[in-house]
């Protein structure tokens, strides 16, 4: 039984991460208003860094609306180039900026032929 407990020990040892590189906080801050408006920001010592505002948008009734982000953040990849990103979220959804990001292709030329000739098939893009 001894045996079985000092192997586990052993084990758990030797399963545990070696040498995690430490990451110090080098600035960080946070705002909110009484509205629910915030702005944070940090920077990390190992070069990643991020900041964020939003703005809250009031609904028509109380406990509804939207909130509108504008922020970026950047970060070393393990390639160990820096990568930054720009983005806005809102009720359009997540919208990400960077020239490292993959850009969606043109309208194939078919589907623009297929628009064209069979309306009908896309009614629920004109509504």
């Amino acid at each position: 039984m001894k045996l079985m407990i000092v192997f586990a020990v052993v084990a758990s040892a030797l399963a545990a991460p070696q040498n995690q590189p430490q990451v110090n906080i080098v600035s960080q801050s946070f705002d909110q208003d009484e509205q629910g408006n915030y702005n944070y920001q940090y920077q990390l010592d190992n070069g990643q860094s991020a900041e964020e505002a939003g703005t809250v948008l009031p609904g028509p009734e109380p406990e509804t609306g939207s909130i509108d982000v504008q922020g970026s953040y950047t970060f070393v990849a393990d390639d160990g180039n820096t990568y930054s990103v720009s983005y806005a979220a809102n009720e359009g959804g997540f919208q990400p900026d960077a020239p490292h990001l993959p850009v969606a292709p043109a309208q194939i030329a078919e589907y623009e032929q297929l628009r064209a000739d069979h309306p009908e098939l896309f009614w629920a893009e004109t509504q």
